[in-house]
C-alpha cells in the first residue's frame, strides 16, 4: 500500500516563509499516527517523502488498513488517498500500485541491518560522520536492491530496514556491502511480525558478538 497527501507542496507554501517549524511538526505528527496505527495492524509502514508514505501490508486485511487511513486523514492538513500493489518482489508491488484489493499473499520477509562496532565509531569519530556513513550505505543497500526487488529504509541511528522477496536476497544484499554490517531476517505471515523477529535476530548477532546473517521464522 502507498499513502500519497494530496496537494501538501501547495499546503506548505500557503504558510509563509517562516514555515519550516510548522510543516517538521505536522510530519512528526503524521509519522506518529502512521507508525501507530499501521504496526497496530501488523503492517510494516516507512515515509519517502513525508506526502509519500509506503506500507509493507501482506496478508493485513485490507479494512484494517483503510481504518487506518481514515485516521490519517483526521490529521492530515490536505486530503489522503492510497493505492494497493501487487507484485513477486516489494519493489514490484511498489512500483504496480494500482486499484487492487488483495493483500494475500506469501510470507513477508524484512530485514534490520546495523553497522558493526558503531558506537566506538561515534565516540571516536562524532555522530555526523556516522549519519553519513549510515546514509552512504543506505544508498548502497538500495542500489543494490534494484536488481534485487528489494527496498531499504533509513530508520534512525545506524539501523536500516529492508523489504525483502525471499531469504536468499538477504545474502546477495549482504555480500555486496562494502562495510562490516550484521543483518538480521524475520520471516512471518504479516510485515511487523516479521520485523520483530528480525530485531530479535539482530538482537541476538549483538549479543553473540558475530557478523553476517542470521534468520528467525
Amino acid at each position: 500500500m502507498q499513502l500519497k497527501l494530496i496537494g501538501y507542496r501547495e499546503w506548505t507554501e500557503t504558510l509563509g516563509f517562516r514555515r519550516e517549524h510548522i510543516i517538521q511538526q505536522i510530519q512528526a505528527e503524521l509519522h506518529k499516527r502512521i507508525w501507530a496505527g499501521f504496526t497496530e495492524a501488523d503492517a510494516l509502514p516507512h515515509q519517502m517523502r513525508y506526502d509519500f508514505s509506503l506500507v509493507y501490508s501482506n496478508n493485513v486485511p485490507l479494512s484494517k488498513l483503510v481504518e487506518v487511513v481514515k485516521s490519517v486523514k483526521e490529521i492530515s492538513p490536505v486530503p489522503v488517498e492510497y493505492c494497493v500493489g501487487r507484485g513477486d518482489t516489494p519493489l514490484e508491488a511498489y512500483a504496480s500500485c494500482d486499484g487492487s484489493v488483495e493483500t494475500e499473499g506469501g510470507s513477508a520477509v524484512v530485514g534490520h541491518m546495523d553497522i558493526v562496532n558503531s558506537t566506538a565509531q561515534t565516540e571516536k569519530r562524532g555522530p555526523y560522520d556516522i549519519y553519513v556513513m549510515a546514509n552512504e550505505l543506505l544508498n548502497k543497500v538500495n542500489s543494490v536492491c534494484r536488481g534485487l526487488g528489494c527496498l531499504a529504509f533509513y530508520l534512525g541511528g545506524d539501523n536500516i530496514m529492508v523489504f525483502l522477496p525471499d531469504v536468499k536476497t538477504a545474502y546477495e544484499v549482504y555480500d555486496q556491502v562494502y562495510v562490516d554490517v550484521r543483518l538480521g531476517v524475520g520471516v512471518a505471515q504479516r510485515p511487523y511480525a516479521a520485523f520483530a523477529k528480525a530485531t530479535e535476530a539482530l538482537d541476538s548477532m549483538r549479543r553473540d558478538k558475530i557478523i553476517g546473517v542470521r534468520i528467525i521464522r
